[in-house]
């Protein structure tokens, strides 16, 4: 088994009793964040290019350090989607790992349109597309997005840089940020070919606020994390969410990390093969 997979079933057992103890004891989780600002290197070779990544981070940059790597079954098959020419969209951009060798892969006469809500991270978005000199090529937005186009509050993470959500039940700091929807951003019949989203629970809003993109582009496919606990957080659940896709003509298919599979499956086996405090990747289409 990779590191990379061994790394992501490890997470997936793990993360579920390690999440909560980051979460609600302070002292545990300030000597852990601590002691991993001391251990990461912040560095990341992916896909040609260089990435800064933050430091003291038990998300993006924990997996990438232990693994070399970042989520390379979703990053594999998001490069067989995207052709010359096509528009790809990032939802939750971080600080570019999908959005800068997106760049590359659509070329030239394509488009890269990436959201990041997260001052700091969206600063280290450009810092990155400036070092990799992609800078004009990338469209990159300060903004989450969701239903709404208005001003938001995001509960901010302590210890996992990718973990900001715009709902979280529990005790969190927060910040405004702008928020847009996909259908107010893009014009109607603009053309949008993949879209890659995980948006820590706030899946269920933004897709309601893209239905008129996901309308005008019947071959449009969308890479979205779905992780139940975060949906229900949102008010929403995983089977309502299923359900909603299904009405627009949407099949799915499983991207696992964890085990490397990717396999077609009906809503009911995605509700029993995902964790419901963990997540997995989906892949939604209108074509086989």
């Amino acid at each position: 088994m990779s590191t990379s997979k061994t790394f992501g079933n490890l997470r997936r057992r793990l993360a579920p009793f390690i999440r909560p103890v980051l979460e609600k004891i302070p002292p545990v989780r300030y000597f852990a964040v601590r002691l991993l600002k001391i251990k990461q290197a912040g560095k990341l070779h992916r896909c040609g290019m260089d990435f800064s990544l933050p430091s003291g981070d038990f998300g993006v940059t924990l997996e990438a350090e232990s693994t070399g790597e970042y989520e390379p079954v979703t990053t594999d098959l998001i490069q067989t989607l995207l052709q010359e020419g096509m528009t790809f969209v990032d939802v939750g951009a971080h600080v570019g790992l999908f959005a800068l060798p997106a760049a590359n892969w659509v070329g030239p006469n394509g488009r890269v349109v990436a959201f990041e809500p997260h001052p700091d991270n969206f600063a280290m978005l450009q810092q990155n597309s400036n070092a990799n000199e992609l800078t004009s090529i990338i469209d990159a937005n300060q903004s989450a997005v969701s239903d709404v186009t208005a001003t938001v509050h995001l509960h901010m993470s302590t210890f996992n840089t990718g973990d900001h959500q715009l709902f979280h039940q529990g005790s969190r700091n927060t910040i405004e940020v702008q928020c847009t929807t996909l259908d107010a951003y893009f014009s109607a019949g603009e053309k949008v070919d993949v879209i890659k989203m995980d948006v820590q629970g706030a899946e269920a809003a933004a897709f309601r606020g893209m239905r008129r993109v996901l309308q005008d582009n019947h071959s449009v496919k969308v890479i979205w994390e779905l992780s139940p606990a975060q949906l229900e957080d949102a008010g929403s659940s995983a089977s309502e969410l299923l359900a909603w896709l299904e009405e627009f003509g949407f099949n799915f298919t499983i991207v696992d990390d964890a085990t490397g599979a990717i396999s077609a499956a009906s809503a009911d086996e995605i509700l029993r093969a995902c964790p419901h405090d963990s997540y997995v990747n989906i892949l939604c289409g209108r074509d086989e």
